[in-house]
Formats: structure tokens, C-alpha cells, sequence
């Protein structure tokens, strides 16, 4: 599965696969790219709003460059004139003000993932966490014979902190362990599965 996303000079790609997300970008400093297992992709949200420099900084330089020039037109002989340069300067600094990309930042160890907030990017961060959901519950929902109840009770509270299992299936886990003891919580966590897929 592959989901683009673009706007403006941001090119983002994501393709889907069973165990890692392949992650490309690229945008008008350059491009990056890498590969993250769901697992290591961060709970943690956060925004970014980009806007061109460059529009704002050229638009500020003409605002006063024509801003000079109308004081000249202005104090000086012959008719009033506003500078062109005013003009350009003022509609730079608008294109740049409201010509902008928000983003929703997932951290990852090898670098942020970047979600344009458009249409597709609840869509795209739903996929992520589902599959990131996935992976943890392939890894850890098990139950180890040779672990205590407590072990299990740490590694099922972390799932659930972790966003993997529920409310409810956590407490099923964690009330599993008490009724049945680790040996029997491992054939019903295992039935239990079974039963969701």
C-alpha cells in the first residue's frame, strides 16, 4: 500500500509494508528518506507550520525599498508616485503570509515523519497507528510460562500504554492472569486472538 501527499514544494511518500514504513520526502532544501519499523514510530504528536522565508524576507526588503522611493516621490518635485517596488513588496509578503503547509510531526528515532494536514492525513495517520498497533501485538501479546503474573500484568500495561490493546482488552488480559493462572492465560490470550481475527 502507498499513500503520496504534496503541497506546495513538499513531495511525501509512504509505502506500507508488513513489518516498516518506507518514508521518502522531498521539498525545495532537498530530499530524505528511510525505513521505520511501526514499533518505533512515536505516540507523541506534534505540529509544524511552514511558510517561504525567502517570499517574506524579499517582500520586507522591497516593502522598504519602495517605501523609500514613495518618500522620495512624495517630498521631492513632479507628481506623487508610489513605487512599484511597494507593490511587489506587499504582495510577496502576502503570497508568504498566507501561502502555507501544517504538518503533523511523528517522531521516530531515525527522523520525524511528516503528515501534510490535508484530506489524506487522517487517513494516513490512522493506517500507521493500526499497523503500529499490529506489530506490537504480534511481539509482545503472549504468555510466557516462565514469567511471573506480575511480569505479565507489566508487559499488558505497557501494550495498553502503548495504544495496542484497549481498555477492554486490557482488562480481559490482566483478569485472564488472575483467574487462570500464566499457563491458562496463555491458551486464552492465544483463543482470544484467534476469536478478534
Amino acid at each position: 500500500m502507498e499513500i503520496k501527499q504534496s503541497r506546495n514544494s513538499n513531495r511525501i511518500r509512504y509505502q506500507f509494508g508488513e513489518d516498516e514504513l518506507n518514508y521518502s520526502l522531498e521539498d525545495s532544501s532537498g530530499s530524505r528518506s528511510f525505513s521505520v519499523q511501526y514499533t518505533d514510530i512515536s505516540r507523541d504528536r506534534q505540529t509544524l507550520e511552514e511558510r517561504n522565508q525567502w517570499l517574506r524576507n524579499a517582500g520586507l526588503l522591497w516593502i522598504a525599498l519602495g517605501g523609500v522611493l514613495t518618500a522620495m516621490s512624495y517630498f521631492g518635485e513632479g507628481p506623487f508616485r508610489a513605487s512599484f517596488w511597494l507593490w511587489i513588496g506587499l504582495g510577496c509578503y502576502a503570497v508568504y503570509w498566507f501561502r502555507r503547509t501544517k504538518f503533523t510531526i511523528l517522531p521516530t528515532d531515525k527522523g520525524n515523519l511528516l503528515v501534510i494536514d490535508n484530506d489524506d492525513g487522517p487517513r494516513l495517520i490512522q493506517e500507521i497507528e493500526s499497523r503500529r498497533a499490529a506489530q506490537f501485538l504480534r511481539e509482545y501479546d503472549f504468555m510466557d510460562a516462565d514469567e511471573t503474573p506480575e511480569q505479565q500484568r507489566k508487559r499488558f500495561k505497557w501494550l495498553h500504554s502503548e495504544g495496542a490493546l484497549s481498555d477492554e482488552e486490557f482488562q480481559r488480559r490482566v483478569a485472564m492472569i488472575g483467574e487462570v493462572g500464566v499457563k491458562g492465560a496463555a491458551e486464552a490470550v492465544v483463543g482470544s486472538r484467534q476469536t478478534l481475527n
